[in-house]
């Protein structure tokens, strides 16, 4: 069952995600480090004009992918992802959203005018941005073979999806004008969700029945996603707790593995709320630009204390390469996933001989 082979260590930290979902592991990952050769001398598609075709072709992106991949290097916990999604959110375009394509990112145009006119969100399998999302990744599993991961596209849920589809602030006053509509659209939501997801994942699961999940480099040893509400940073806890957590709950239920996309100091009030939700395995924070400290800052340190008795794991993102150790030394080992900024295959080195005591002290 052997796969992920541009990972050499890909056994090791297999079993370093499976720790962590138990609360007992670590993790350090990083983004990929540029290598100095070429796998399979892989050759670099080149670039495509067509910002369209840039986002959306199953022959360019794939190769393209392909040739990233191969062109850099995965030591301690980072993981060889194919990324294969047209941005965050694509499950709005797959229930009637148009998406508007930029050179960075992608936007979708609320399709939901009138409620009182509007019929039920149901999964159209002949919809086109639904049939290209599986010709993509089709085109990427068949060409990653057993080298790397393919990841699930960022779907997304729950009233981040109703305010693609509605417009975030026409949603915000539904929620008090219209309360029972915007419940019934949040599951219909989820449905949605859960057949979409249930298709992608048996084309990119693993031999051994793990999956990955593109954004924050996630791996379960089962149906795995990040599931968020960043809409969630315009409201009360109140409020998450009717519109958000019913159908979140589920979700988490359904899923395997989960872990919540926590965006921003605004929505920290709402951690409560989700260390109540069993089934929620994880919590990652992502510090805002309006707060300076990094994900590694001693600011944070409670709040990482406060998941982990919860018995929730933790991802921590943007943390310096600095900042590493003391976050361990402060915190605990066990159940901490450390997204790092290292840059060099120096560094990466130097850094998992110092982890050593932290992952005995994790086996013991």
């Amino acid at each position: 069952m052997t796969y992920c082979t541009w990972k050499s260590n890909w056994r090791e930290t297999r079993q370093h995600f499976i720790d962590w979902w138990n609360h007992k592991g670590l993790l350090v990952g990083h983004w990929e480090i540029k290598s100095d050769t070429v796998r399979e001398n892989s050759r670099d598609p080149g670039p495509m004009d067509d910002v369209t075709q840039r986002w959306m072709s199953a022959k360019w992106r794939p190769l393209k992918e392909h040739h990233q991949l191969a062109t850099h290097l995965f030591p301690l916990d980072c993981l060889p992802i194919s990324e294969m999604d047209f941005g965050p959110g694509t499950l709005a375009t797959f229930i009637g959203s148009e998406p508007a394509f930029g050179q960075e990112t992608v936007w979708y145009e609320p399709c939901i005018k009138d409620p009182d006119a509007h019929g039920p969100l149901l999964f159209d399998l002949a919809n086109k941005w639904w049939r290209q999302t599986l010709a993509i990744l089709e085109e990427a599993v068949c060409l990653a073979g057993d080298r790397y991961l393919v990841g699930c596209p960022d779907l997304i849920e729950n009233i981040d999806i109703l305010a693609s589809l509605r417009g975030t602030e026409q949603v915000l006053m539904d929620m008090i004008e219209r309360p029972e509509w915007v419940e019934q659209k949040i599951r219909e939501i989820n449905v949605v969700f859960f057949e979409a997801y249930q298709r992608i994942y048996e084309i990119i699961r693993n031999p051994d029945g793990g999956s990955s999940w593109i954004a924050f480099k996630l791996w379960g040893p089962g149906k795995t996603a990040k599931v968020q509400c960043d809409a969630s940073a315009m409201f009360s806890p109140e409020m998450f707790r009717r519109f958000v957590r019913p159908a979140l709950e589920e979700q988490c239920d359904w899923l395997d593995y989960s872990i919540f996309h926590l965006d921003g100091h605004q929505c920290i009030c709402h951690l409560d709320e989700l260390l109540s939700i069993e089934s929620l395995g994880a919590i990652e924070w992502t510090p805002d630009p309006q707060v300076p400290e990094s994900g590694g800052s001693p600011h944070w340190y409670d709040m990482y204390r406060r998941i982990l008795k919860a018995g929730k794991s933790v991802q921590a993102i943007r943390v310096r390469y600095d900042e590493v150790i003391p976050l361990l030394d402060a915190v605990g080992p066990k159940g901490m996933y450390i997204l790092a900024d290292v840059k060099t295959i120096e560094q990466a080195e130097n850094l998992a001989a110092r982890l050593e005591p932290y992952r005995k002290q994790c086996r013991q």
